[in-house]
């Protein structure tokens, strides 16, 4: 089958700049135009904002693949190129926003009587364009003012990107012989580079020694498995380290964000911020948080408190006195992974079931059966340098199963690799919209991944919690594949993260049944004959592997889904509350005496119960992407969102999970509308026929745990 639109191209190197200077050109010559053209008097949606929004469609894939490339590209030069048409760009989007000619025409078109006969989507979209313009700082009255609000806003933006490149670019790690390293799996410790030829002793004696690295999952792999507690405070305390020039950026950050709120006439940074989420006011957001703090705080002093156990329990069979006052931070994977083999869960086994390939191609299947879409593998000869930025990058076409129809390109980029963005995130090159003759543009998406990459001997394998991941990331995926809006603008998941993040964690639910997992999995013995003559050789006189994964490691890790599930949600309380806290700066006094460490930590101890007591040299904070890239005022999403998904996944679709017509209401009613609705939680609530329990997180929460005791 032919497709209907080309592959979106990647730029070289050398066009990066001049392909964002034809960007901003574009932006120019409507801009000028429709001043030269249009009055206050004449002013309408037609003649002000539409040609506006054409050209902001016509544009954003270039601009996307642009943006794509910070995260991407693993050349060092092109993250430059990036970074100086970033400068171009922000630098131009000041000057368009600064302009008082434009912002009156905006006022005046959205003052005429027929703006509010326009469909909601055109409403809506001046609604965001009006208050961009606030935000820019008109309706600051002096002009000097002006002009320094957007120096602090060109300078906040630069910060943000050096702290963002500071995590891509770390190399830190830890070298430890392989003593300490013991328990950890072979598997890890092949990733890892050594001081000598295997057997042979260092100069001085000591055994051969492995370089730990902070990313690519070694800080991961040595907390949940190392059996020396002294390792395991060794790699905590130094990756608690690292970064430390990122303190005094985003100390900068926070008093900037502070100080350009004041000059827009809001109190704080949070009520500036706050506008343009969903649930618009902070105070909303404290007594939501306060209540999740009351409900959960109880679950994570039970958790803490058996992991305390059995830790204290190790320490006396070691004849090792515990010296801390509390639970340290550093032993929480390890007792976690120590009580789910307790359990008879076993992370390790379980992984070999989840190669992360194959996996992630068997999703695909799961979202293509619920809602009839077919995912085309690009032949891996038609991906040329010019359409894929790495050659681990595979590409898929997207097709509506009922009606052949083209929905358009998801990529799969997975894998950690240098100079590439750490997290784990769906991120748009091409959003879909509507062109002035009715066709329609359609999108392209990718999943961008950093998850840990394959062993000598295995390929890369994905533990529960990063299925659990990357059915989320490719829910965003999905989401921005079958957003059907007008406008770029509104496309796929760009809307108020305090309800984009709610559709992929609903998702995660699939995750935790056996039907699906046992659908998911394939083990990876059973990819190539050179893994299983490896496993034969490590497993000797026992049988081979099934090839689907077995009850026995299914069953109990269902039933002990909620384990330490109320510290995981404490984690992300402690970081909103700091998020609220830190942008609620009002005085002056406040700003001048700020100090993040101390809040940090402080949260942190208070709400997850752990002893950072030795840990507050530290500088975690600057390695939280989070705060830096878009999600300030906004990290309580992830639990909003939570309590979201639970009361849509509850109430929905838990009785009959892959009913095709409950999937199809769903597409309508919330994926394909992006975030073109005014009104979100109306939206959800006209899904729903009821207003969404917010307490639905706490309650699934407090039923486990009743049915855990029962």
């Amino acid at each position: 089958m032919s497709l209907p639109q080309p592959l979106p191209r990647v730029p070289s190197l050398e066009e990066i700049v001049p392909m964002m200077s034809r960007i901003i050109n574009a932006h120019n010559a409507i801009r000028e135009l429709i001043l030269k053209t249009v009055t206050p008097i004449t002013a309408t949606f037609d003649n002000v904002l539409l040609p506006l929004a054409q050209v902001e469609n016509n544009i954003q894939g270039e601009l996307g693949m642009i943006y794509m490339l910070q995260y991407g590209s693993p050349s060092l030069a092109t993250q430059a190129a990036f970074d100086e048409a970033r400068k171009l760009y922000l630098e131009a989007e000041a000057s368009w926003k600064a302009d008082v000619s434009f912002f009156r025409l905006l006022q005046a078109a959205s003052a005429k009587p027929d703006f509010h006969k326009l469909d909601m989507e055109s409403q809506h979209l001046m609604e965001k364009k009006l208050l961009e313009y606030k935000h820019a700082g008109h309706g600051i009255p002096e002009d000097v003012e002006l002009e320094k609000y957007r120096e602090l806003e060109m300078k906040i933006a630069g910060l943000e990107m050096q702290f963002q490149q500071n995590i891509s670019r770390e190399t830190g790690g830890v070298w430890f012989s392989t003593q300490e390293l013991d328990g950890v799996p072979e598997d890890e410790l092949a990733k890892w580079i050594d001081d000598g030829p295997e057997g042979e002793e260092t100069t001085n004696g000591h055994q051969r020694k492995k370089f730990v690295p902070f990313a690519n999952g070694g800080t991961l792999a040595v907390l949940t498995y190392a059996n020396s507690p002294e390792t395991r405070k060794k790699m905590f305390l130094a990756d608690n380290l690292k970064l430390k020039d990122n303190k005094s950026i985003f100390e900068e950050i926070v008093t900037r964000r502070a100080r350009k709120a004041q000059m827009l006439k809001h109190n704080t940074h949070a009520e500036f911020r706050i506008e343009s989420r969903m649930v618009k006011t902070t105070e909303w957001v404290k007594v939501f948080l306060d209540g999740l703090r009351e409900t959960l705080c109880g679950h994570g002093r039970d958790e803490i408190g058996a992991l305390q156990c059995r830790r204290l329990e190790d320490l006396a069979n070691q004849q090792n006195p515990d010296p801390s006052v509390g639970f340290p931070p550093w032993d929480k994977r390890y007792y976690e992974r120590v009580l789910q083999q307790e359990f008879e869960v076993d992370q390790l086994k379980i992984s070999e079931f989840f190669p992360l390939e194959s996996t992630a191609t068997r999703m695909l299947d799961i979202f293509g059966s619920v809602l009839g879409l077919r995912f085309d593998p690009i032949p891996a000869e038609d991906l040329t340098q010019d359409v894929i930025w790495h050659d681990t990058v595979e590409c898929f076409s997207v097709w509506d199963g009922k009606d052949d129809g083209f929905i358009g390109y998801l990529y799969f980029d997975l894998l950690w690799r240098e100079n590439k963005y750490r997290g784990n995130q769906s991120v748009n090159i091409q959003c879909g919209y509507l062109r002035p003759d009715g066709t329609r543009q359609y999108p392209s998406t990718i999943l961008m991944c950093s998850f840990p990459t394959a062993t000598p001997t295995s390929c890369a394998l994905l533990k529960h919690h990063q299925v659990v991941t990357l059915f989320h990331e490719m829910g965003h995926g999905i989401h921005d594949l079958l957003a059907k809006t007008k406008y770029t603008h509104f496309h796929g998941y760009r809307l108020p993260p305090d309800f984009g993040e709610m559709p992929s964690t609903m998702l995660e639910n699939y995750c935790w049944r056996e039907d699906v997992l046992h659908g998911l999995s394939c083990h990876f013995t059973a990819l190539n004959d050179n893994y299983l003559a490896e496993w034969q050789k490590q497993h000797p006189d026992q049988p081979n592997p099934p090839t689907k994964i077995p009850e026995i490691l299914v069953k109990p890790l269902i039933k002990h889904r909620y384990s330490n599930r109320g510290l995981y949600h404490l984690y992300q309380l402690s970081i909103s509350i700091f998020d609220l806290q830190l942008h609620s700066l009002s005085t002056e006094s406040d700003i001048a005496n700020l100090n993040v460490q101390k809040m940090w930590y402080d949260l942190r101890e208070e709400i997850e119960g752990m002893d950072f007591s030795e840990c507050r040299d530290g500088f975690a904070f600057g390695t939280f992407t989070h705060l830096t890239a878009g999600y300030d005022v906004c990290y309580y999403s992830y639990l909003c969102c939570t309590a979201m998904a639970q009361d849509v996944f509850l109430s929905v679709f838990s009785d009959d999970p892959f009913n095709t017509d409950v999937w199809d209401k769903y597409r309508r009613g919330i994926l394909e509308c992006g975030g073109s609705p005014k009104d979100l939680l109306r939206t959800l609530e006209s899904f729903l026929g009821r207003p969404p329990n917010m307490n639905a997180l706490a309650e699934s929460m407090t039923r486990a745990k009743e049915e855990r005791q029962s």
